[in-house]
């Protein structure tokens, strides 16, 4: 359960892409970002739309891949497989349409008001590139190819040598790096000058913790999403309901006040670079059973406001299965 909740959290949390949400709903999650895989960004992500754009990730045929293809995915990952994959999404990130797309967002103007929405783009360039990676493999290209795949290198990862599981954890946090480097504008040398030691993320994840469980945020998010009307489509209002969670954990818990919580926990620049710069550093310590404690309780009081629980999120999961 504790997984599940915390899959919501403001990181990589898109309630705005329906394919991304029963990503979110399903996979294993301890932090902000996937942590058995050290993927970092992918699954986490979560979304809900009506758009029709909206239905896959992946919409590439020009290769032969196709919903309906008959191509199975593999049993189980190998260690040749886990690193081709991981070069390869690489590849398409660096040198593909999706370093286009991060360039496109990198160029739109600063401004915290369109921080969630661009993160979300920057979310789906990323995952797209990743399902097109996986498709060539067999597997499905949308939300349950991710799905499995995710599950199968959590298997991988527990059973790997410690040498294997440091190179792959690397290779993915560099990648997220790029993707985060790209989008907004933010040079490698200062997200790496920027780095915590593992008691300075504690101390920074137990203070969000506790703003995220203050009166006046869990009142906002509850005031917000009893406003809503509720209508006979479970996986939109669930959708709707994040969108309010995930707007308040951006521009109230992290970015309100004077100083803002950023400021606070050291990071010099205010506004949307400290806010990236926090979520990428952060990210390195996504395994630690203290961080994931701090996020998971602060999560579960801002659902529980919102109105959301795990009834409302499987069924919002059958229901996706369902369409």
């Amino acid at each position: 359960m504790l997984r599940q909740l915390i899959a919501f959290s403001t990181n990589k949390l898109i309630p705005k892409q329906r394919n991304n949400l029963q990503v979110s709903l399903q996979h294993n999650i301890k932090f902000l970002v996937p942590a058995n895989n050290h993927n970092y960004p992918t699954s986490s992500t979560a979304a809900s739309s009506s758009s029709p754009r909206c239905r896959h990730l992946s919409t590439t045929t020009s290769a032969g891949i196709t919903d309906g293809g008959a191509s199975k995915p593999p049993y189980s990952l190998t260690k040749e497989m886990a690193f081709g994959i991981q070069k390869s999404t690489e590849l398409f990130v660096k040198h593909g349409v999706g370093m286009q797309k991060l360039k496109d967002i990198a160029k739109e103007p600063r401004d915290t008001n369109t921080l969630v929405q661009r993160w979300q783009r920057m979310m789906e360039a990323y995952l797209g590139s990743q399902v097109h990676v996986l498709a060539g493999l067999g597997y499905p290209p949308n939300e349950n190819g991710l799905y499995l795949y995710n599950q199968q290198v959590a298997m991988f990862m527990q059973n790997t040598d410690p040498d294997t599981q440091e190179k792959l954890r690397i290779g993915s946090r560099d990648l997220w790096r790029t993707v985060l480097s790209t989008a907004f504008d933010i040079s490698i040398e200062e997200i790496t000058q920027s780095e915590m030691d593992i008691v300075q993320a504690r101390e920074a994840m137990y203070k969000v913790s506790q703003k995220m469980q203050s009166k006046e945020i869990l009142d906002k998010v509850a005031d917000q999403c009893a406003k809503l009307e509720k209508t006979d489509n479970s996986a939109m209002d669930m959708a709707r309901k994040h969108q309010i969670v995930q707007d308040t954990l951006v521009h109230d818990v992290y970015l309100g006040g004077t100083p803002t919580l950023v400021q606070e926990l050291g990071f010099e620049e205010n506004g949307e670079k400290g806010y990236v710069l926090m979520q990428c550093i952060i990210a390195e310590h996504q395994n630690d059973p203290l961080v994931a404690q701090y996020v998971g309780a602060g999560m579960m009081k801002v659902l529980v406001s919102a109105g959301i629980d795990m009834a409302e999120i499987e069924a919002a999961a059958k229901a996706m299965k369902g369409n």
